[in-house]
């Protein structure tokens, strides 16, 4: 078992860094980050849904709770972008995300 601590700017409580933390064998996300709640209902939709989607495509979601890049588009959906100066993320999770998947239209990709 691993518990990966992330520490991010809390927008929520003042900027203050506050910490997530991710067990990757359990799946579970706790911590004293305000985005733990919106965490968890993502990552059980995602869980649900087996997919997460987003404008012009999806990201196909087969096990984010244990999963590290599947897990990292849980922890920024819906597409925030990884900075450095708002989020530190530990080694486990310093990795490419799960791939995006642009929805086709009239043949042409989003």
């Amino acid at each position: 078992m691993t518990v990966h601590a992330i520490d991010k700017l809390d927008f929520r409580a003042g900027d203050e860094p506050r910490r997530i933390y991710w067990d990757d064998e359990t799946g579970e996300v706790s911590g004293d980050h305000s985005d733990v709640p919106d965490i968890r209902d993502t990552m059980a939709r995602a869980v649900r849904d087996g997919y997460l989607p987003q404008i012009h495509g999806h990201w196909a979601l087969r096990d984010p709770r244990h999963d590290p890049a599947e897990f990292l588009v849980v922890l920024v959906w819906p597409g925030a972008r990884i900075d450095d100066e708002v989020i530190q993320l530990p080694p486990a999770l310093r990795i490419e995300p799960a791939p995006f998947t642009p929805t086709e239209l009239d043949g042409e990709v989003a």
